[in-house]
């Protein structure tokens, strides 16, 4: 048995989720959230699990106690306090790793948190070679959205599943032969630079084919509509909206305040 608190609090924003976890080994991998966890948490609960399990030998996961705030736990905090549980209790370490959810019920569920709120800063890592980097989406490696009283969400792509990460922004590291991945604020003419002071007034979740993980989202301020989407480990993104090439392959949900598309 093996228990994670996850808890955070600033002067922008604050998070809390308590998971108590209990594995064993078996021949198939599986996930059981016990009665006890609330029908609100539980979804949250296995999704977090599952994430924790990837690449992990065959195990089950009982996940026996989830404790929140009203106040203080939002989307994504069950989820990361459960994997890193089940991490701990693996005895693996991922102190480092972030947790990402592509789940189009749980991004729906942050992005309707988002609307109304300024986006007040956007952080950028990019890929540099030889004091030259390459055009915006090609060189864009991840990306941090900080909306006011709003945990930083981290934006990454792997393959052409979306995801959210609650987490600060790295810092820039080299790379050796290969360059350097440098970190700072999005710089103009880039698109996310564009968007920075605006505010959020709606949006909507672009979900893959399958309708199992997100591949994008459409954000849309009162400044004008943003894309950002990713597709076979390539980022788009786009003033306006989707590009064909993303929405060849995937649908745009609903919007969170029933806009138009």
């Amino acid at each position: 048995m093996a228990s994670f608190r996850l808890m955070r609090q600033t002067n922008r924003s604050s998070r809390y989720a308590h998971v108590t976890v209990e594995v064993a080994t078996a021949d198939q991998t599986g996930v059981n959230v016990a009665a006890v966890v609330g029908n609100e948490l539980r979804h949250e609960a296995e999704l977090g699990a599952w994430w924790a399990l990837r690449s992990q030998p065959a195990t089950v996961v009982t996940v026996t106690k989830v404790v929140v705030t009203e106040a203080d736990t939002s989307v994504g905090d069950v989820y990361e306090a459960t994997a890193r549980a089940v991490w701990k209790s693996l005895l693996v370490e991922h102190q480092r790793r972030y947790v990402g959810f592509s789940d189009p019920r749980m991004v729906t569920e942050w992005l309707r948190n988002m609307v109304g709120r300024r986006l007040d800063q956007v952080t950028e890592a990019r890929h540099w070679h030889a004091g030259q980097r390459g055009p915006d989406a090609e060189s864009l490696l991840h990306a941090w959205l900080f909306f006011d009283h709003a945990v930083p969400i981290g934006v990454h792509g792997r393959g052409d599943q979306f995801l959210l990460a609650k987490e600060d922004p790295y810092g820039s590291y080299d790379m050796g032969p290969h360059g350097q991945a440098e970190v700072g604020p999005a710089q103009h003419p880039d698109v996310l630079s564009r968007f920075v002071d605006a505010r959020l007034a709606d949006g909507a979740v672009i979900v893959g084919h399958q309708g199992e993980c997100s591949s994008g989202l459409v954000l849309r301020f009162d400044t004008g509509d943003l894309t950002i989407g990713t597709l076979g480990d390539e980022w788009l993104l786009a003033p306006g909206a989707p590009p064909a090439a993303l929405t060849r392959h995937s649908t745009v949900g609903p919007f969170v305040r029933g806009g138009h598309r």
